[in-house]
């Protein structure tokens, strides 16, 4: 009935723990196999093995307290905690050691986004692993300030040009004003004097205001160009369209001996007339231009497989090879030692050529 009848030992550190009120039925539960019987209270728990007597008026009880069982989890607790505690104190020392040397090149990233803030564009980050984060990072942003310090290169080269632009225009239109400005000023004061010379003065006035309206015809024309309208494209007979320009050419300046040169099958071409026509002309006065009088030019056309070339070449002093690398710089003049004819220019005739 769950009666204590005897008991051999039972007590540990004055306390008894012996096992009572098991019934028969209940021991038969648990199959001769070991089980925990929680403690009440602050008593411990106990494990106890039961066996019922073969003649099934009782049984045997055999238990053994859990207080030192309990008290040595207690203790390792409380020192997995402590090791725990002091594991959690290295890993994090170790992180932050392994994440300063893995994020140090940021500290370069830092140094050169301070050089570039203070005007250094050719400031770079120095070389990491491309197989990391941050050497991909690195490697992205040399592009990237490679890209940016070609940019403002273009854009400091493009106002540099345009200040020069200006200035040379204003200088050359400045020119034939104070010349007209000064022809009208002897005419006023009375300088000149009968028919035939103010004849004279009242033309060089016309040629001076016509040299004007041409260097603003040609300034017009390269800013058209400079905003990339689009040309007409048309069949162009070339072979007409260059006998019209050597006759024109011819006319303009009789002193020089012009040779033409096209094939005998027809030329014709997609483009532009006029502004095809614009070029080889301007080929042509530039030669007749820096080239002595009685100078031979030739003007040959030719077709190949894919391209049809137009070449205009004289025997003239030809240029140096500094002059050669600026003759379609706007306004630019070559050496002044070299022969001009028919006035200085205004030395955009190439670099419409250039633009066209």
């Amino acid at each position: 009935e769950g009666n204590l009848v005897g008991q051999v030992g039972g007590e540990l550190a004055g306390q008894n723990f012996g096992v009572t009120g098991l019934k028969v039925s209940q021991v038969k539960k648990y199959g001769n196999k070991p089980f925990t019987i929680e403690g009440e209270g602050r008593n411990p728990d106990i494990r106890a093995l039961a066996l019922v007597l073969p003649t099934g008026m009782g049984s045997v009880i055999a238990t053994n307290s859990l207080a030192e069982v309990d008290k040595t989890l207690s203790q390792l607790r409380f020192l997995f905690f402590f090791l725990g505690l002091i594991a959690i104190f290295l890993t994090a020392l170790v992180s932050r050691w392994i994440i300063a040397i893995s994020l140090r090149p940021l500290d370069k990233v830092e140094e050169t986004a301070e050089a570039i803030a203070a005007g250094d564009l050719s400031a770079r980050l120095p070389a990491a692993k491309p197989d990391t984060e941050v050497g991909r990072l690195t490697t992205s942003l040399n592009t990237m300030l490679s890209q940016i310090e070609q940019s403002f290169d273009v854009r400091v080269e493009s106002e540099n040009k345009l200040r020069r632009f200006v200035a040379d225009a204003s200088h050359e239109l400045r020119t034939p004003l104070t010349a007209i400005r000064g022809f009208a000023e002897l005419h006023r004061q009375g300088a000149v004097m009968g028919e035939e010379k103010t004849k004279e003065l009242i033309s060089r006035i016309e040629g001076e205001s016509i040299r004007m309206s041409s260097l603003v015809e040609d300034l017009l024309l390269l800013a058209r160009l400079d905003q990339a309208q689009e040309l007409d494209f048309e069949p162009v007979d070339l072979n007409t369209l260059i006998g019209e320009v050597v006759a024109s050419a011819k006319a303009a300046g009789p002193d020089h001996l012009i040779e033409l040169h096209l094939p005998q099958q027809e030329l014709f071409v997609l483009g532009d007339s006029r502004r095809i026509h614009q070029v080889v002309a301007n080929l042509l006065a530039n030669a007749r231009t820096h080239t002595p009088f009685g100078t031979k030019i030739n003007l040959t056309a030719q077709q190949t497989l894919d391209e049809v070339i137009i070449e205009v070449a004289d025997n003239g002093p030809g240029l140096s090879k500094s002059d050669q690398e600026r003759i379609f710089e706007r306004f630019f003049r070559a050496d002044p030692a070299r022969v001009r004819n028919s006035g200085e220019g205004s030395g955009l005739g190439l670099s419409i050529v250039d633009a066209v």
